[in-house]
C-alpha cells in the first residue's frame, strides 16, 4: 500500500504550476538520479542495521516529501521534494524485497517467492486503484490537498512498519557485510547471470519510466479531464494487481521463454501505439503497460533472488535498482526534452526506437545465461 498516491495528478501538477516539459523531465530525473547516487549505499545500510530500521525511516522521509510538494509552489521546491522522495524510496526499494524473500526462507517457503510477490503486488496495486479514484476529484478541489493527504498516509505507514517481525540474521552474515565487497559492486558486475538479470529487467522497467512520467501528458492532449484520471489509474492498478498474482500460473501455462518474450512484446506495443494514435485509442495501448507491469514484478524478484546469496542480499537488490534508476533518469530526460521538441507522440516514439534497438539482445543474454530448457 505504500505508494505515491498522488501519481494520477503528479505531473498535470506540475504543469498546472508553470512547469514545462523540459523542466518536468529535470525534475523526475534529477529525483531518479538521486535516487541512482543512494540506491546502493543505502542497500548496504540496510543489510548492516537492519530491513526494518530503515523501512521506517523511508516512510518518514516519503510523509516530509509529500508535505514539501504540499508547500511549494516553483520549480525548485518540486525539485527538492521529489528529490526527497527518492532519497527515502532508496532505504524502500530492495529492502522490503529483501525482508519478503528472508522471512519466507526463514520459514521454509522460499521456493514460494512468485507467488507471495504476486499476491503482494496484487494488494498493494488493488488498494491503492481504489485509492486513485478519489485523488482527482479532491484535486479538483484542491489540487495541491492529495498531497497534504498522502503525507499523512506516510505517516500511518510508518506506524504500521513498526510492529514488522524481522527475521534472525547470523553473526557470520552480518562479519561478511563489512568485507571488502562492501557495496557489492563486485559480485554484481562479475556474476555473469545476475548480470544478464539484471540488464534485462532494469531495462525494461527504467525505459517504462517514459510511460509513467507522461502518462497523463498523453492524457491531457487527448483531452480526458483530470477527474478521470483517476478511474484509469485504478483500472490499471487493479489489471497489474491481478496479473501479478497470477503470473506465476502464467509462466507455468506457456512456458518460461514464452512468458519472458511476452514482457518487452507488450512494452513494444504500448510505445508504438502511444506514438501512432493522438485519441482514446491509446487507452488501449496504456492498458499493455499494465499487462506488463503485472507480468514483471513476480518474475523479477524470483530470478533476481534466486541467484543472489544471503550476505548482501538487500545491497544486491539495491544495486537492481540503481541500474533500473540509472536508465529511468535518462528516458524521463530524454522523453520531456523529445515532448517539448515534438510532442507527446515523438517522445513515445523515441521510447519505441530504443526499445527495438535494446531490448531483444537483453532478452537473448539474459534466457542464453540463464539455461531455460
Amino acid at each position: 500500500m505504500v505508494k505515491r498516491l498522488v501519481w494520477p495528478i503528479l505531473t498535470i501538477f506540475l504543469v498546472r504550476n508553470q512547469l514545462s516539459p523540459t523542466e518536468i523531465g529535470i525534475v523526475f530525473a534529477v529525483g531518479a538520479l538521486i535516487g541512482l547516487i543512494l540506491e546502493v549505499p543505502s542497500g548496504a545500510i540496510a543489510d548492516r542495521i537492519g530491513r526494518k530500521t530503515c523501512l521506517i525511516i523511508s516512510m518518514l522521509g516519503c510523509a516530509a516529501s509529500m508535505f514539501l510538494f504540499w508547500l511549494s509552489h516553483g520549480f525548485w521546491g518540486f525539485l527538492i521534494a521529489n528529490a526527497l522522495y527518492w532519497a527515502a524510496g532508496s532505504l524502500w526499494t530492495g529492502t522490503h524485497n529483501a525482508l519478503i524473500y528472508e522471512t519466507l526462507k526463514e520459514l521454509g517457503r522460499s521456493h514460494d517467492i512468485k507467488k507471495v510477490f504476486g499476491m503482494a503486488v496484487f494488494i498493494s496495486q488493488i488498494t491503492t486503484g481504489v485509492l486513485f479514484i478519489a485523488v482527482p476529484f479532491i484535486a479538483k478541489y484542491s489540487l495541491s490537498l492529495p498531497f497534504l493527504l498522502n503525507a499523512i498516509v506516510y505517516v500511518g505507514a510508518c506506524i504500521l512498519t513498526t510492529t514488522l517481525v524481522e527475521p534472525q540474521r547470523s553473526t557470520s552474515v552480518k562479519e561478511k557485510e563489512v568485507g571488502k565487497n562492501f557495496l557489492g559492486f563486485k559480485t554484481f558486475l562479475t556474476h555473469k547471470v545476475l548480470l544478464s538479470t539484471g540488464l534485462f529487467f532494469g531495462f525494461t522497467g527504467g525505459i517504462n519510466g517514459i510511460m509513467e512520467d507522461y502518462r497523463q501528458v498523453y492524457l491531457d492532449a487527448i483531452h480526458i479531464d483530470i477527474i478521470y484520471f483517476g478511474l484509469i489509474y485504478c483500472a490499471l492498478r487493479i489489471l497489474v494487481g491481478v496479473l501479478g498474482a497470477y503470473s506465476y500460473r502464467i509462466e507455468k501455462a506457456i512456458g518460461t521463454k514464452a512468458t519472458l518474450l511476452l514482457i518487452p512484446a507488450t512494452s513494444l506495443l504500448a510505445y508504438a501505439g502511444l506514438a501512432i494514435f493522438n485519441s482514446y485509442y491509446g487507452l488501449l495501448f496504456i492498458v499493455l503497460d499494465g499487462v506488463q507491469a503485472g507480468l514483471t514484478a513476480p518474475l523479477e524478484q524470483e530470478y533476481l533472488n534466486r541467484v543472489i546469496n544471503d550476505s548482501q542480499r538487500a545491497t544486491q537488490l539495491s544495486i537492481f535498482n540503481l541500474l533500473e534508476h540509472l536508465i529511468r533518469a535518462g528516458a524521463t530526460f530524454i522523453g520531456g526534452v523529445a515532448i517539448d521538441f515534438g510532442g507527446v507522440n515523438f517522445g513515445f516514439l523515441i521510447a519505441t526506437i530504443i526499445f527495438i534497438i535494446c531490448a531483444p539482445l537483453l532478452l537473448m543474454n539474459f534466457i542464453k545465461r540463464m539455461k531455460f530448457s
